[in-house]
């Protein structure tokens, strides 16, 4: 038994001997490369920030376990390693386990990247805008920022890829609205940083200006207008009285008072009035207006001469008036009350003294009144008479024969030489026809305003092609007037209406 156990024993120790002359030393080489901005260690090595590689080696008995290095990845603020290549085992993206080759070289490396997205701050903006939007921003990055986006609801609108932080916008394409803006912006490895969201008003509507009954004509020194703004959207105002063709600098004014200017001299003036919104949409509206001080020219040409006699019976007049601009009359009998005329009157008068006055105002307000006395005499005696067979006289009148719309009334004056009544009848156009009553209880004139019903007056607003339609309509107004007896006359009056 023991001879068996020293002969196992020898035969263990020849077996390790003849192990221990078998055994070969090996060397192996890992190269370590880092790529980007970071660095890998391991036991003896530190490899990256800005070198170009290093190397590790070590000798073994080929006949143990073969070594083995462990790389951690050590990175800057805002890059992290993202891939590995050469690895023996990857236990984690932290830890790439590499075994040394046997007589020879192996290389491992390790990628860096930059995950760390731009910051972008909107510092400043327009909040209301119409066709331009100026934005300011601040962007900045760990590495370097290749790219601005300015987004309006989600959209881009403009890309800035250098001299970031100042942009105009154009928005005259956004509709109108609560917008939302935003930027982003994005760096050389493609991370996206985003700003804050801010609400923008677009509006491209500019700022409504109503003249509120601008006077044509005027004999003011100093003119005043009166306007609105009725969407309460304006932001500023400036006008201006000026002279045609002079430059006039602007006054600050609003719709809360009439503006008045100055109108030192006769001639055609320009009042104009400009304004603006928050978004900065402007509009301007401009009125032409004459001043003239200059009064009418008023000369009787016919009737009896002043302070004369007369015989019983018609007292009549006649006048011409001169001026540049259309003017109204007014006469009066006996200082009583005045009616409308138009460069003729009469009247049967009894018996005495009597006065006639004629007072002319044209449209700037320049009035001027001639007046003439006579004393009528007493009339003879007449034979009965069998009854009234001399139809009246009609005359049919109005201030202005050419009128831009029919929106408004139709003026007419209607004068008849006794008592009568009747009607007025407007036709014309596409059988427009409206009309109107007169009824006169004495020598006089009525005043008649005749306003079509919403029927015609959609016939009077054209809806024909263009190429169909007359430049102008053309009206016609027929006043058939009777009196007490049954005498009947009539007066017509053509009348033009811009289409």
């Amino acid at each position: 038994m023991k001879k068996i156990l020293i002969t196992a024993m020898a035969l263990a120790a020849f077996l390790f001997a003849a192990q221990t002359a078998q055994a070969t030393l090996v060397t192996g080489t890992i190269n370590v490369l880092a790529y980007g901005q970071g660095m890998l260690t391991a036991d003896g090595i530190e490899c990256g920030s800005g070198r170009t590689a290093c190397s590790v080696t070590a000798t073994w008995d080929d006949t143990g376990e073969t070594p083995e290095i462990s790389l951690v990845p050590s990175t800057k603020d805002g890059w992290a390693i993202t891939s590995w290549s050469g690895c023996t085992r990857l236990v984690s993206m932290n830890d790439c386990r590499v075994s040394f080759p046997a007589g020879g070289v192996k290389t491992v490396s390790g990628h860096f990247n930059d995950v760390q997205a731009p910051s972008v701050f909107i510092s400043s903006f327009t909040p209301r805008v119409s066709n331009t939007l100026h934005v300011t921003v601040k962007v900045d990055d760990n590495e370097k920022v290749t790219r601005v986006e300015y987004l309006i609801d989600d959209e881009v609108v403009f890309t800035q890829l250098q001299d970031f932080g100042k942009v105009v916008l154009d928005t005259s394409e956004i509709p109108e609205g609560e917008r939302v803006l935003k930027v982003r912006a994005v760096d050389g490895n493609y991370n996206v940083g985003q700003s804050n969201s801010h609400t923008i008003h677009v509006d491209h509507t500019p700022v409504e200006i109503v003249l509120l009954d601008p006077v044509a004509y005027t004999n003011q020194a100093n003119p005043s207008f009166a306007f609105d703004m009725p969407n309460d959207d304006a932001w500023g105002a400036e006008c201006v009285i000026r002279k045609l063709g002079e430059a006039v600098e602007f006054d600050s004014c609003w719709d809360d008072a009439p503006y008045v200017g100055n109108a030192p001299d006769e001639g055609t003036y320009e009042f104009e009035v400009s304004a603006y919104d928050q978004a900065g949409n402007e509009d301007s509206v401009i009125h032409e207006f004459v001043v003239d001080r200059t009064a009418p020219e008023v000369e009787f040409t016919a009737g009896p001469a002043d302070g004369t006699e007369v015989a019983s019976g018609d007292v009549s007049y006649a006048w011409h008036v001169t001026d540049d601009l259309d003017v109204t009359q007014e006469c009066t009998w006996d200082d009583g009350k005045a009616f409308d005329c138009d460069g003729a009157a009469a009247r049967k008068v009894p018996a005495g003294q009597h006065s006639f006055k004629v007072e002319v105002t044209d449209l700037a307000g320049n009035a001027t009144s001639v007046s003439r006395t006579v004393t009528v005499e007493a009339p003879p005696a007449k034979p009965d008479q069998t009854g009234d067979v001399t139809a009246p006289v009609v005359r049919l009148a109005a201030p202005k024969q050419s009128l831009r719309s029919m929106r408004r009334a139709l003026r007419l004056n209607v004068r008849c030489d006794e008592a009568c009544s009747g009607r007025v009848v407007v036709q014309g156009w596409r059988g427009i026809k409206f009309a109107g009553r007169v009824y006169l209880a004495k020598t006089g004139l009525a005043k008649l305003k005749l306003r079509p019903k919403a029927k015609v007056r959609k016939r009077l607003i054209v809806r024909a092609p263009r190429s169909l339609r007359p430049r102008a309509l053309k009206l016609t107004a027929t006043a058939r007037l009777s009196d007490a007896a049954g005498n009947t006359s009539k007066s017509k009056l053509t009348f033009r209406v811009k289409a």
